[in-house]
């Protein structure tokens, strides 16, 4: 402002009218380079103004010196011609000569067209100094507009640079998230394939259940075999051990009858004592052999109904019990048909809990291997969706970088342009044609 006083700041309308217009930051195109190119223009234009107001403040002074300097010489003369005046009235009375008179008249005329003139000369100098007046407040109105002008573009420069600035945290956030996200595809591409190693074991590991579950089965048919085994040879045992005696029995006769002969007390020959003793030890051999035969094919017999027990059902199974207990009813005393009985309750609940766990163990496998699938699913989803937000954070940083490399240009040109002194106005209408050029589509 003139004067050196605090320049006036612009109306709070104004302010949310700029706002407003510089409000996005990511829209700064062809406008914001017209604004830019027009605020230089503005700071020139400032420049003239001011060097203009200084020398219209300097033409004032001296126009009010002279003014002033005018007015006491008016004064001055005006003094003056009233103290010619009063000095040279003429006397009544008095003789004047026509010489004195003239010079009376002369001046007289003198005077009046020293009046007048000093007359034009005050309005002249009153027209000036209001029209100097006038220049001079539409210099400072035109002063403080240019200042108002002058504060907006600098409030437009402020929020260039904060956009610039925000742009440049939003890249390094870009680049982090970036680095992020390609830790976090990098350790779910990892799980993915812990899963699909636990999936390729999951038939191995099926496999191996299954031929567990088999030994399992064939061990416990084995022990139930072998328990009704002995549970069938305990009555036989006690039989064998009766014939044993009979036949270590029959046995000591002939030792005994062999000592009678040597002591002279025997009343049979040797010959019949032999014979009979032999034909013992024959029928006791023939009668263990035809047990032991028996006792064979009723094992078989049992563990070919219990086969037929643990595989069939229903009516088989009953046909089945009841052939072995008649089997066993005949030949047997109670306490075999009760662990007969026994063994068959304990095989048929043992087949079906073996069936139970069967059934829990597929299950248990369905189930394991639904909840394998769907994460390996789930895995996979996410993947993609890591996939495609790399790729769209990948096209932003690429996006980006060419947007920091083109800045980088324009600011490396505009600091060669100023370093050749090249002016403002001939930069900004350079940019502008290169904008125009830019966005023609003839020009690709």
């Amino acid at each position: 402002a003139s004067g050196g006083g605090s320049s006036p700041s612009p109306s709070p309308a104004q302010r949310r009218a700029f706002g407003c217009r510089l409000g996005s930051p990511g829209s700064c195109t062809r406008e914001c380079y017209e604004e830019i190119v027009a605020l230089e223009e503005a700071e020139d234009r400032i420049g003239k103004l001011e060097d203009e107001n200084a020398s219209l403040r300097e033409l004032v002074e001296d126009m009010r010196a002279a003014l002033q300097s005018s007015d006491a010489r008016c004064l001055a003369l005006q003094v003056g011609l009233w103290k010619s005046h009063s000095k040279h009235k003429p006397r009544e009375g008095r003789f004047v000569s026509p010489r004195t008179l003239a010079s009376h008249n002369n001046v007289a005329n003198s005077s009046n067209s020293n009046l007048k003139s000093l007359q034009n000369l005050i309005h002249e100098i009153e027209y000036l100094h209001s029209s100097r007046e006038w220049q001079v407040e539409e210099t400072v109105s035109l002063n403080q507009r240019l200042e108002q002008e002058l504060w907006s573009c600098k409030e437009a420069v402020a929020a260039l640079e904060d956009s610039n600035r925000l742009l440049k945290t939003e890249q390094a956030s870009m680049r982090r998230k970036v680095e992020e996200a390609r830790q976090a595809l990098l350790s779910g591409l990892e799980k993915v394939k812990d899963l699909e190693a636990k999936a390729s074991r999951v038939p191995a590991l099926q496999r191996h259940v299954v031929q567990m579950e088999s030994e399992l089965h064939y061990y416990r048919c084995r022990r139930f075999a072998s328990r009704l085994v002995f549970l069938h040879e305990v009555p036989g045992t006690v039989r064998f051990g009766g014939s044993q005696d009979a036949v270590m029995a029959n046995n000591s006769t002939p030792q005994k009858q062999q000592r009678g002969l040597l002591n002279g007390t025997t009343s049979m020959p040797v010959e019949e004592q032999l014979f009979r003793s032999v034909e013992g030890q024959a029928a006791s051999d023939e009668e263990e052999d035809k047990r032991a035969g028996d006792q064979q094919r009723q094992v078989e017999e049992v563990k070919r109904i219990l086969t037929r027990l643990s595989c069939c059902g229903g009516r088989c199974g009953d046909e089945a019990l009841e052939k072995l207990m008649f089997r066993f009813g005949s030949s047997r005393s109670e306490e075999c048909h009760s662990a007969v009985m026994e063994l068959l309750e304990r095989v048929t609940r043992l087949h079906k809990e073996l069936k139970l766990k069967e059934s829990r163990t597929e299950m248990n496998m369905d189930q394991m291997k639904d909840c394998l699938v769907q994460e390996l699913q789930q895995r996979a989803e996410d993947t993609e969706l890591l996939t495609v937000e790399l790729q769209s954070l990948e096209r932003e940083k690429v996006r980006l970088s060419l947007v920091e490399e083109k800045l980088v240009d324009i600011l490396q040109l505009l600091q060669q342009l100023r370093d050749l002194n090249v002016s403002r106005r001939t930069l900004g209408k350079m940019l502008l044609s290169t904008l125009e050029s830019g966005s023609n589509p003839q020009h690709g």
